[in-house]
């Protein structure tokens, strides 16, 4: 058996409906939330942690998580699934729609420090389209009621969303620059096979378009005091989110309910339950190469002392690297600059050959 994983990720794949971008796995709202806590006990026992922690961080993800309610995170809370140390992290995804007073105020009091809401627009003609269910007015109104409770609040937008005009994006831009959020994501949208838009035969965004929108939202957010720290993702300093940090540097982690995945040592656990032990070499590679995402920049160094299997990679990672920079990919720390971010997945095919 692994050791016990002190980062935790539970899968809530409940939700009132499907957005037009979302191929994930997801369901109707449960009749007993409480059951499914339930099953998240269970099955942590059966694949070896009766007992979880002290956890360092803890994410709760959907689907909506909210549609728990106050009584299925209470249940949670009491089941003795986890135990969080000192300072843990918890971080709760919630949808606009499914942000109450209440909940919010029931998720501070048992300890969630966190949340994340997924805003994706500020115009109600665009959120129509993508069947997000919620109105502009609505985020925002979530959005102070979560900080009222956790002031560690921050949102998830798209770039790429059909039918959003630049002019667009620039107001939604500097609607969430005058939040004063502490983080903020930023994805581009890809059209899934397996999503209403794969279904329907979607065009995807135009690279370039989508490129320029992703950098604008970090040019804004920076300007902001944002720090782009992942590709992805923009937080004042000290709000980046530890949870996905971990994954990023290549820790382990333990993914519990429909659909979540893990990462225990070797062993890689899908979405669907399907499960692949790597070997060494590919173990190190996957743990190695994600850091190429991050601001903090990809130390060879260091990675190859944490990875010695690696280490005949020295000389030829080490000329990849110069070329990457000489070509405005890398900056000086070997951190991705706004055209490497553009290109990160042919600089990692590069690496991986």
């Amino acid at each position: 058996m692994s050791a016990a994983p002190k980062h935790l990720y539970l899968h809530v794949p409940f939700c009132t409906g499907r957005c037009a971008y979302c191929a994930f796995l997801s369901g109707p709202p449960p009749a007993d939330p409480a059951a499914y806590v339930d099953a998240l006990s269970r099955e942590a026992a059966a694949r070896g942690f009766p007992s979880l922690g002290p956890l360092e961080t803890l994410y709760c993800g959907g689907g909506t998580p909210a549609l728990l309610g106050e009584r299925g995170f209470v249940r949670l809370r009491e089941s003795g699934l986890f135990s969080l140390a000192e300072g843990a992290e918890w971080t709760v995804e919630l949808h606009p729609a499914a942000v109450t007073a209440p909940l919010v105020r029931t998720l501070a009091a048992l300890g969630v420090n966190r949340l994340s809401i997924g805003v994706q627009a500020f115009d109600d003609a665009t959120l129509a389209r993508c069947n997000r269910r919620h109105t502009a007015r609505q985020a925002l109104e979530a959005v102070d009621l979560a900080r009222a409770a956790v002031p560690d609040t921050g949102i998830d937008l798209i770039a790429g969303l059909p039918g959003v005009s630049p002019a667009e994006w620039a107001r939604t831009l500097r609607q969430t620059v005058a939040l004063g959020l502490p983080h903020v994501s930023v994805y581009a949208l890809s059209v899934e096979p397996g999503s209403a838009w794969g279904r329907a035969g979607l065009a995807p965004p135009d690279p370039d378009r989508l490129c320029d929108a992703v950098g604008e939202a970090a040019e804004a957010l920076a300007g902001a005091g944002l720090r782009r720290y992942e590709t992805s993702n923009h937080a004042r300093p000290g709000f980046e989110c530890r949870h996905n940090l971990n994954t990023w540097h290549g820790g382990d982690y333990l993914g519990l309910g429909r659909g979540a995945a893990s990462r225990l040592g070797r062993l890689r656990r899908a979405g669907d339950g399907a499960e692949e032990t790597l070997s060494p070499e590919e173990d190190a590679l996957e743990r190695a190469l994600t850091r190429l995402r991050l601001a903090e920049g990809f130390d060879l160094g260091a990675i190859l002392a944490r990875f010695p299997i690696l280490r005949p990679r020295r000389a030829r990672w080490a000329r990849l690297l110069a070329d990457f920079r000489a070509h405005g990919l890398l900056d000086a720390d070997n951190a991705p600059t706004r055209r490497g971010h553009e290109v990160l997945d042919a600089m990692e095919r590069e690496l991986l050959r």
